[in-house]
């Protein structure tokens, strides 16, 4: 395990990814941090089944999953009322992503970009952030996902402009099945 030990073997990651090699690289830096419960998916659609189906603390998706890819995955994913915890970490795959890709996967939904190549470090830094101290979750007409200010500021002084506030969702606690 890198950096602070964290205790990621009871996990269960969902990776979805049509590249074999992305899929082999992601196992091996998973299994680097400890985590044991791996499931791939290899198409966005699968993904979306497995969710309906099942719970995961995580979802790593790369970035060219087929058609259900990019902002659409993470659209399906949030908002679909049949899958089981439409607050799960969501982490996007990138090659190499424009500030304009990391911005529109901000957007979508995504928890956080993952950039290749990745070190284990990181992708256990990432994870131990969303899985142990989670951004509260923002419902919007136009947007449901972590909150997008990735980290607190301080108090705005000044006169509130917007016209309503948006909601913030509380995030329950992971259950005792998965720590």
């Amino acid at each position: 395990m890198i950096g602070k030990q964290t205790d990621f073997r009871y996990l269960r990651i969902l990776l979805v990814s049509a590249k074999p090699h992305v899929v082999q690289v992601m196992r091996h830096v998973l299994a680097i941090n400890g985590v044991l419960e791996i499931e791939v998916a290899t198409s966005g659609h699968i993904a979306l089944d497995l969710l309906r189906a099942n719970r995961f603390n995580a979802v790593f998706c790369d970035d060219s999953c087929g058609e259900l890819q990019g902002k659409s995955f993470a659209f399906a994913m949030r908002r679909d009322p049949d899958v089981l915890n439409a607050m799960t970490p969501l982490f996007l795959i990138c090659g190499s992503p424009r500030r304009r890709d990391i911005e529109l996967a901000r957007d979508s939904g995504y928890t956080d970009v993952v950039c290749r190549p990745m070190s284990a470090g990181t992708v256990a830094r990432k994870l131990r952030q969303a899985t142990e101290s989670p951004r509260p979750f923002i419902a919007a007409s136009d947007f449901f996902g972590p909150d997008r200010r990735a980290a607190p500021r301080d108090s705005f002084r000044g006169e509130e402009r917007r016209k309503r506030a948006a909601r913030k969702v509380k995030v329950a606690a992971p259950s005792e099945k998965f720590l």
